[in-house]
């Protein structure tokens, strides 16, 4: 791969980054204006995790149990859709909030493009990042980062099992990531092989997890939750220069530098600006 074609890389995955904060942290802003209940960080964090636990343990075992993918077709439009539909609906009234959600969610299985799979996928996961983080503390998102990326590690490299569902998801034809080839690729129908060997795949959750952090640290101000976004595109310019590096390309654990560069950041912004 030309180094021109991994800066083309690299600012497709800025771009998405930028894209997926900004309707995160707008969404955020408008729940902050009427208030939400933030419970104490020592309940939400288990209460996450085991949440986590619990849906990856299920993803996994339906896995094992059937071969068809409408059930994980179906779970995950259901995700997309309660995301974008939160995000619609804070300008429209519900039930036109509902079939502008719905509307971003078909177009992802109507136009196979790149710009149109991550764009829906952003909205999505932006939707979902701000509707969580409205209820969770900046300090308990950090702990949730922490313990995810040690956890993203361990099912790379140790237990292999986040790359076997990934593949096994992609195989029944749900794709839990952003496609991240060179921007001049905008097919995936007509060019699936060379998108295959020319894209970075970034999970859902490796974005959505800094989002939460920038959302939740805007309680402190505006600063602080874009000290965590710009932090979480310089972890992820990281992870880009790491990936491409590798004499085999192989999968890589992506939460831990961008959790890294999103938590790094938005804690010099308490000491600079507090």
């Amino acid at each position: 791969m030309s180094g021109a074609e991994r800066s083309s890389i690299l600012l497709h995955g800025l771009m998405v980054f930028a894209a997926t904060f900004a309707l995160a942290i707008w969404g955020g802003s408008k729940v902050y204006a009427v208030g939400a209940y933030v419970p104490p960080a020592m309940l939400s964090v288990p209460y996450f995790l085991a949440l986590f636990l619990v849906m990856t343990a299920l993803v996994l075992a339906l896995l094992r149990w059937t071969e068809r993918g409408v059930l994980f077709q179906a779970l995950f439009t259901l995700a997309m859709l309660s995301g974008a539909w939160f995000l619609a609906g804070i300008l429209l009234p519900p039930p036109w909030g509902l079939v502008t959600g719905s509307a971003f969610v078909l177009a992802r299985f109507r136009w196979k493009k790149v710009a149109v799979l991550n764009l829906t996928l952003a909205v999505g996961i932006a939707g979902i990042s701000a509707s969580v983080a409205s209820s969770l503390t900046a300090n308990a998102v950090l702990v949730i980062f922490t313990i995810l990326a040690f956890y993203d590690i361990v099912a790379v490299y140790a237990t292999g099992h986040m790359v076997r569902m990934f593949r096994d998801l992609a195989g029944r034809g749900v794709l839990l990531a952003f496609v991240l080839p060179p921007l001049g690729i905008r097919s995936l129908s007509a060019q699936a092989e060379t998108v295959s060997g020319r894209a970075m795949y970034l999970g859902s959750g490796d974005i959505a997890l800094p989002a939460m952090l920038a959302v939740a640290a805007m309680r402190g101000g505006f600063v602080h939750g874009l000290a965590a976004a710009l932090g979480a595109m310089a972890g992820f310019a990281l992870l880009v220069l790491l990936f491409m590096a590798q004499p085999k390309r192989r999968p890589m654990p992506a939460l831990p530098p961008i959790a890294l560069g999103s938590a790094s950041f938005y804690l010099a912004s308490l000491l600079m600006f507090s």
